[in-house]
């Protein structure tokens, strides 16, 4: 299966995805949320074995026996959403521009909705400069408005929970039965269906949630409304568009009511986050945006929960403006983080809404952590050498595709002064530190390792702001942060060691 599926399948598995399952609703609730179809089990299976025997034939330079796999997929799911994406990236991938061009307007025309996945597939690299892909781009967001239109509607409310169940546990079965249908059956519906139909979920599950705990005066249903809302979209990708105005919505409906003061400030926060998110980078309204954001964030009173987070956010923002004063709101973004050490919601914005270019504003950071031989791990070590610290993990496809890359610049550069840290982000249950020290002798990876078996919650993944890997920083003779991110992968990562070395 091809990088462009394994993104298909990414795209609608953020977040809490759940999803409708036969039951019976009012008929007004049925115009409103009409979920998609769903295939039978059998298709599904078919489709998927398909998907890879086209793939798998495309690596063998057989394209036409490749296209007639998917050309298969076409006669058994006949709505031109799923063979033709498939049909196109074969074209893109094998050089056709003509045809792939052909298939991608098939697929538009058919109701295709997804622009970042369109946007982003590197299948599709060769046809971005090409003057037609734009206006593709243009017509699926014309595509989402119409198939997402009914999100107009806000999110509904069942006053008689829909379906009965006699505890919690029983709910929550359920609900993940019906997740595992979803993830099954995503694919072959439009994103504005799906989006639509988790909307609808979301507020069927908790209206059954409210029946089972009207008893406890800890349940704010009206908060678990706005949450659910916040959770559809990815919080590390701008764009929610839609969604950001059902969370605003939904937090003012609570609001409007008699919340708690806590409830009130996560209310206000969670608004704040989906306007900060509603537009694209590339959005002039934007900014627009962040006004509107930074008004929520300023009724987020302190002493609350999210008044920690509110103050990133509002300083997160300010970085991300056009006209940026980046030093100042560097350093604004620096007395918070100092202010809320160990804050689990400062953590939680910082590092999906900038990820490691927070080190940059919070440099120096301490490593201060033995390694895998017991032996302390300290910036002093390196002082004079060039420093590579890669937050990486076994189990992380992407940082297996870089480690050649981090190999070869290792080969290369360790003779002229280059030394390499990785911290693992495994899982002790999964990988025991023999095992990783195996893994890790035979990949050839000679340099020094920090392992603890915590995964995510290693404390040098909090305290560095990790919220995505593979994830290196690079660190120069003078102990100053020179590099991160982007400049440290792919062929980037040779260009700036070098540099880093003055060679």
């Amino acid at each position: 299966m091809n990088s462009a599926f394994a993104r298909l399948m990414l795209t609608f598995l953020v977040g809490v995805i759940l999803i409708l399952g036969g039951m019976s609703c009012s008929k007004t609730e049925i115009a409103r949320f009409q979920p998609p179809t769903f295939l039978p089990d059998e298709t599904v299976t078919q489709v998927r074995d398909l998907i890879n025997q086209g793939y798998t034939q495309l690596d063998s330079a057989k394209l036409t026996e490749a296209l007639a796999a998917f050309a298969q997929i076409s006669q058994l799911i006949p709505n031109g959403l799923v063979g033709e994406y498939h049909t196109a990236c074969a074209y893109a991938l094998t050089g056709d521009k003509e045809q792939a061009f052909v298939y991608l307007t098939k697929l538009v025309d058919s109701g295709y909705d997804n622009p970042e996945q369109l946007d982003n597939d590197s299948d599709f690299e060769t046809l971005k400069s090409d003057a037609r892909f734009e206006p593709l781009i243009a017509r699926t967001l014309e595509n989402f408005s119409k198939s997402s239109a009914a999100l107009a509607a806000g999110m509904p409310e069942y006053a008689t929970p829909p379906q009965q169940f006699a505890t919690e546990e029983e709910l929550n079965t359920w609900a993940d039965e019906q997740s595992q249908r979803f993830r099954a059956q995503y694919r072959f519906w439009r994103s504005g269906d799906a989006l639509l139909a988790q909307v609808d979920f979301a507020a069927r599950r908790l209206s059954c949630m409210r029946e089972l705990k009207k008893s406890d005066t800890a349940f704010d249903y009206g908060l678990e409304r706005v949450r659910a809302l916040a959770r559809l979209k990815s919080p590390y990708e701008a764009g929610w568009g839609a969604v950001s105005d059902l969370v605003v919505n939904e937090a003012d409906s609570y609001l409007h009511g008699n919340p708690s003061p806590a409830g009130q400030s996560e209310a206000n926060y969670q608004a704040a986050f989906a306007l900060s998110l509603k537009h694209s980078a590339q959005d002039n309204r934007r900014v627009e945006g962040f006004r509107q954001a930074a008004d929520r964030l300023s009724k987020v009173p302190e002493g609350t929960l999210y008044y920690g987070a509110a103050l990133a956010l509002m300083s997160i923002n300010k970085l991300r403006s056009p006209d940026a004063d980046i030093n100042a709101a560097g350093q604004e973004l620096k007395s918070v983080i100092e202010r809320f050490p160990g804050d689990a919601k400062v953590y939680r914005v910082v590092s999906t809404q900038i990820q490691n270019d927070a080190a940059r504003y919070v440099w120096p950071i301490q490593l201060d952590k033995p390694d895998i031989d017991n032996a302390n791990v300290s910036l002093a070590n390196y002082t004079g050498k060039v420093l590579l610290i890669d937050f990486w993990a076994t189990w992380c496809p992407p940082c297996r595709a870089e480690l050649p890359n981090v190999l070869q610049v290792y080969q290369e550069y360790h003779p002229k002064g280059l030394e390499i840290v990785s911290i693992s982000l495994d899982y002790a249950e999964e990988v025991t530190p023999e095992a990783y020290r195996h893994w890790i002798d035979s990949a050839g990876m000679n340099w020094r390792h920090i392992y603890d078996g915590q995964a995510w919650d290693t404390e040098l993944v909090k305290r560095f702001f990790i919220g995505s890997i593979p994830a290196p920083l690079l660190v120069g003779k003078d102990g100053a942060l020179v590099a991160w991110g982007e400049d440290l992968r792919g062929e980037s990562l040779a260009i700036t060691v070098k540099s880093a070395l003055g060679i």
